[in-house]
């Protein structure tokens, strides 16, 4: 019996093609419109009425083709980017580590009716395009002899159009190394596979032990009262719209009538949470940052509670 449909019972509108013609169709897709923050960060500031300029973001929309189609052809046998263009977000795998561990709430906040709009359009068109295809089949060895050609070609595309525009290319990213993280969807499989892998590595890793001599002081120690601190941390205020600070417009109103004091001289160790948060209550300041050193040793809620202070973490 043979796999191909009749033309009777195929249905209307359908798009017949090869597999190898569906992923280039996908990859165009992807260059052309999930990747429009990165080629418009590559060409920011360059010449727009240049014919260079349009060369060279040619170049890097045909390099992106090929690298998708390099990255999805090893696995296609067989059937992010609205918060990266609406707020300006790089996709980097601090960024993948808060997106894991936000909550309901949080994610609420951010659904909009523009939101919808851009999901209609860059997942339920495509999906509903990608319904109507019916793939051609092809006997396996053939199918192979395809595929490898295919891949084959777009790497020699890929090195052709790299070496064209090698040295503007290599400047811009040595320059502005967070590009790299614009380009999807290669910055969700990469920040993915980081957070997964360093997760892994930390967590069975043991925990540099810090503060062994913590001990009450005798002021706390002589209280007959026990004493209370609560600490509320609020780290994604940004100083600069902080009313406390001289903001234009009043965004800490109840704030500003209690006697408290703002420091405003102050910087975090990152603009997320999975960044900053930890750096708070680690043993290293930010001028000498560094992750792994933050997330493999005990913090100052290990140093309290060894010190004899009762510790309560509550998270919203």
């Amino acid at each position: 019996m043979s796999s191909q449909q009749s033309p009777a019972a195929r249905p209307r509108l359908a798009w017949v093609t090869r597999t190898e013609s569906l992923l280039l169709v996908v990859c165009l897709f992807w260059a052309l419109l999930a990747n429009r923050p990165f080629v418009a960060a590559a060409l920011r500031g360059r010449d727009m009425q240049a014919p260079q300029t349009w060369l060279f973001g040619a170049a890097l929309l045909v390099m992106l083709v090929c690298l998708h189609y390099l990255g999805v052809a090893p696995f296609a046998w067989g059937r992010a980017t609205y918060f990266m263009q609406a707020f300006g977000v790089v996709l980097d795998p601090g960024m993948m580590r808060n997106v894991l561990h936000t909550d309901v709430a949080e994610s609420r906040e951010l659904l909009s009716l523009r939101l919808f709009t851009h999901l209609l359009l860059y997942a339920g068109l495509p999906l509903l395009l990608l319904w109507r295809v019916r793939l051609q089949p092809r006997p396996w060895v053939r199918t192979l002899a395809w595929r490898l050609g295919s891949m084959l070609l777009a790497v020699a595309v890929l090195v052709g159009t790299l070496l064209a525009v090698y040295q503007p290319l290599s400047a811009l990213m040595r320059n502005q190394r967070e590009l790299r993280y614009l380009v999807t969807p290669g910055n969700l499989l990469w920040s993915l596979s980081v957070v997964v892998a360093t997760g892994t590595r930390i967590a069975a890793m043991p925990r540099q032990v810090i503060g062994e001599d913590a001990r009450a002081g005798p002021r706390l120690a002589a209280r007959t009262r026990p004493l209370l601190v609560v600490l509320v941390v609020g780290e994604t205020a940004r100083a600069a719209n902080w009313g406390l600070n001289g903001y234009a417009r009043q965004t800490t109103p109840q704030l500003a009538q209690r006697p408290v004091i703002s420091f405003a001289q102050v910087t975090s160790c990152g603009t997320n949470t999975e960044v900053s948060l930890p750096c708070m209550f680690a043993p290293v300041g930010r001028r000498d940052y560094d992750e792994d050193r933050v997330r493999g040793s005990q913090s100052l809620l290990h140093v309290l509670a060894r010190a004899g202070v009762g510790v309560d973490w509550l998270e919203n």
